[in-house]
């Protein structure tokens, strides 16, 4: 019974720090940073030079049809969570090394975190 109780209150505190962390959330900032970092080259409802982002949080990898995804995004065989974005947005090129995205990442966790609040108010 303790090698379960464990587990299960690790990931009770996993998705405790989740939920303060989303009742913490600014889309307000995170649009500004989208903005400011990311229109450039995506649009929430429209594709671009990069796919579009509404919806992205829940979305299979490289999944929008008739976009050009890199061979590593079209074969990733998974979904983009929170924990992923916030790696991706971190260092895209580290995180799938064949990406065409010619983006160095947001190195600031907080912008970063906007970002992701933004993006998941996003549909």
């Amino acid at each position: 019974m303790r090698y379960l109780i464990q587990p299960l209150a690790g990931l009770s505190l996993l998705a405790l720090s989740h939920a303060i962390a989303a009742a913490e959330c600014d889309p307000g900032a995170g649009q500004q940073a989208f903005q400011t970092k990311c229109a450039a080259c995506h649009a929430l409802d429209a594709d671009r030079v990069g796919p579009r982002l509404n919806g992205v949080v829940g979305r299979p990898i490289g999944s929008i049809p008739g976009f050009k995804y890199s061979k590593d995004l079209a074969g990733a065989n998974s979904a983009w969570t929170v924990e992923q974005l916030d790696r991706w947005l971190t260092s895209p090129a580290q995180m799938f090394p064949d990406t065409a995205m010619a983006f160095g990442g947001l190195r600031n966790a907080s912008e970063r975190q906007a970002v992701l609040c933004f993006l998941q108010t996003q549909g």
